[in-house]
């Protein structure tokens, strides 16, 4: 078994074995925003943040290790990240309702 297989599978077995929790928080201006965190390491964030932003139509960037994706996608993002390889059992979607900021 050659490095390039051996890596291969140390980098399936993390993607297995990592716990990917995703939540939504108010932006600026109340406007929603998926924070997606807990990637395993050795996985290429840029690569996974483009093609999530791809796939979803919409912004977003990589911030200190956290995926940002501009506006609410926690209702499609299990499928998008079971495309990309990881288990869908080991990603956590928190469905706690948006806090409203600003003005009352």
């Amino acid at each position: 078994m050659g490095n390039d297989e051996f890596d291969e599978i140390l980098s399936a077995l993390d993607r297995e074995s990592a716990r990917i929790r995703v939540r939504a928080e108010p932006r600026r201006y109340n406007k929603p925003a998926t924070v997606i965190s807990g990637f395993p390491p050795g996985v290429d964030l840029v690569e996974t943040t483009r093609s999530l932003k791809n796939r979803l139509a919409t912004g977003g960037s990589v911030v200190d290790g956290e995926v940002y994706l501009q506006g609410d996608h926690r209702a499609r993002i299990r499928d998008e990240l079971q495309r990309l390889g990881f288990d869908p059992g080991t990603i956590e979607v928190s469905n706690a309702q948006l806090p409203k900021r600003g003005r009352h």
